[in-house]
C-alpha cells in the first residue's frame, strides 16, 4: 500500500513538472514577439510573476523567509533569468533553449560534487540519450546563433541547475528566493522601460502572458513538482520544453525546424518517459 502511495506521489510530481515545462516553453515565442530589450522584458515580467508567486504563498499561508541561503538562491535565479532572455534575443530560440538544457548534466554533476550522490547508470544513460536527441533536434541551427548568446545560454543552464537544487539547500525557501529574485529584476529592469518606444496594447498583452504564465505559474508548478520528485527526474521531465519552445517559435515567428528535429523529439521524449517509467517500477518493488 505504501509503495502505491509513493508511486502516485511520483506521478503527481511528474505532472506538476510537466505543466511547468509547458508554461516555460512559451518563453521563446513571447520573448521573440516583444521588441523590448532583454533587461526590460525580464524586469517587467517579474512584476506579474511576483503577483502569482505572492498569491501562491498567501494561499498556503507560507511565511516569507530571508537568510543567506534564500538570498543565494535568489541570485542564482536572477542570473538564470537574465542570461536566458538575453540568449533568446541574441541567438535563435532553438539555440538558447538547447544550450540551457545542458542543465540536467549540471544537476547530476552538482549532486555528485555537493552531496556525494554518484549518479546511477540509468540516469547517466537517460541524460546521454536526452542530449543526443536535443543536439540532433537543433543541429542545423547551432552554427547560426551568435557565440555570446550561446555562451549565455550555457551559463543559464548552470544557474538553472542550481535553481533546481535550491530546495535541498539547508535553510532554503524556494518561493521566497523567487520573490527576492523578482524584486532584483524589477529594480534593474523597470528603469530600462523608459528607454523603450513601443508601448502598444499587444506588447503589454504579451508581457502579461510572459509574467503570469511563463514566469509565474511555471515556478508554482515546478515548486510543487520538486516536493514529490528528485531534481534529476524533474530535469529529465522538463526536457519536453526544448521541443515545444522552438515548435511555437516556428509556428508564430517563422523559425523553421529541420527533419532531424523529428528524430530528436523521439529521443528526448522517449528517454525521459522511459526513465520515469523505470523509476516508478523501482518504487513498486
Amino acid at each position: 500500500m505504501e509503495k502505491r502511495e509513493l508511486n502516485k506521489t511520483s506521478i503527481k510530481g511528474t505532472i506538476f513538472v510537466l505543466l511547468s515545462a509547458i508554461c516555460f516553453s512559451l518563453g521563446g515565442v513571447l520573448i521573440k514577439s516583444i521588441p523590448w530589450s532583454s533587461v526590460t522584458i525580464q524586469g517587467i515580467r517579474s512584476i506579474f510573476s511576483s503577483l502569482v508567486i505572492g498569491s501562491f504563498m498567501l494561499m498556503r499561508h507560507q511565511r516569507f523567509v530571508v537568510n543567506k541561503t534564500v538570498l543565494l538562491g535568489a541570485v542564482f535565479n536572477t542570473v538564470m533569468a537574465f542570461t536566458f532572455v538575453a540568449a533568446t534575443k541574441m541567438t535563435t530560440a532553438a539555440n538558447a533553449i538547447v544550450l540551457q538544457f545542458t542543465e540536467p548534466i549540471f544537476v547530476i554533476l552538482l549532486l555528485w560534487v555537493l552531496y556525494k550522490k554518484k549518479p546511477g547508470k540509468d540516469a547517466l544513460l537517460a541524460c546521454v540519450v536526452v542530449f543526443s536527441g536535443i543536439l540532433c533536434f537543433f543541429f542545423e541551427s547551432l552554427s547560426a546563433g551568435g557565440m555570446v548568446g550561446n555562451m549565455l545560454a550555457i551559463f543559464s543552464g548552470l544557474t538553472y541547475a542550481l535553481v533546481m537544487l535550491m530546495k535541498g539547500f539547508k535553510g532554503s525557501d524556494f518561493e521566497s528566493s523567487l520573490l527576492i529574485s523578482n524584486a532584483i529584476s524589477m529594480i534593474i529592469g523597470i528603469p530600462a522601460l523608459l528607454k523603450e518606444t513601443d508601448y502598444s496594447v499587444e506588447i503589454w498583452g504579451f508581457m502579461i502572458l510572459l509574467g503570469v504564465f511563463q514566469f509565474g505559474f511555471s515556478y508554482v508548478f515546478l515548486s510543487k513538482g520538486l516536493d514529490y520528485v528528485s531534481p534529476v527526474t524533474a530535469s529529465l521531465t522538463s526536457a519536453i520544453e526544448p521541443i515545444l519552445n522552438p515548435l511555437l517559435v516556428a509556428a508564430f515567428c517563422g523559425e523553421t525546424i529541420g527533419a532531424l528535429g523529428i528524430v530528436g523529439a523521439v529521443l528526448v521524449v522517449g528517454a525521459s518517459t522511459t526513465y520515469n517509467v523505470l523509476q516508478a517500477m523501482k518504487t513498486e518493488r
